[in-house]
């Protein structure tokens, strides 16, 4: 097998969504960037990302009842950027509202999700949601991370 720099370079070349998985801890609104996100089942409705386990938000998120997934529109590479670096969506400039979750304002799609299960898959954890509520508040191209780069889906 490669390196871990040319299997990350070599994944590198193929285009992905960028999201901001949320949930609520301690009355705050917390969130962790990602590129993860993926469909798995139409009936019933789960979705999957995966969060690395020595990430100092790994605990935050695999204990967390529900979380959200808001996919980024492509003017939204800033809030990424910040949401990589901290977890409070205050802080890194982010809007929200929402009860179960925070859901994002100017998101293109936001999935409200109940955990469903946690996976062991590497020096990662795979989580799967049910869906049990989503919008498309915004008709705007996603972003995309694509060779290290952001970029505009289409």
């Amino acid at each position: 097998m490669a390196d871990s720099r040319r299997f990350r370079d070599a994944l590198g070349r193929y285009p992905t969504g960028v999201a901001i998985v949320t949930t609520f801890a301690d009355g705050k609104a917390l969130g962790m960037t990602v590129n993860s996100f993926a469909s798995v089942s139409l009936d019933p409705p789960l979705v999957l990302w995966s969060v690395e386990k020595g990430s100092d938000r790994h605990g935050l998120f695999t204990r967390a009842t529900h979380w959200g997934v808001n996919v980024l529109a492509a003017d939204q590479s800033e809030l990424a950027n910040a949401c990589a670096m901290k977890a409070d969506i205050e802080a890194c400039g982010g809007l929200w509202g929402g009860d179960a979750v925070p859901l994002l304002e100017g998101a293109v799609a936001r999935f409200t999700c109940q955990a469903e299960a946690v996976h062991p898959g590497g020096d990662h954890d795979i989580l799967v949601g049910r869906v049990i509520a989503l919008d498309t508040p915004r008709d705007a191209p996603s972003l995309v991370f694509h060779r290290s780069s952001y970029s505009e889906a289409g």
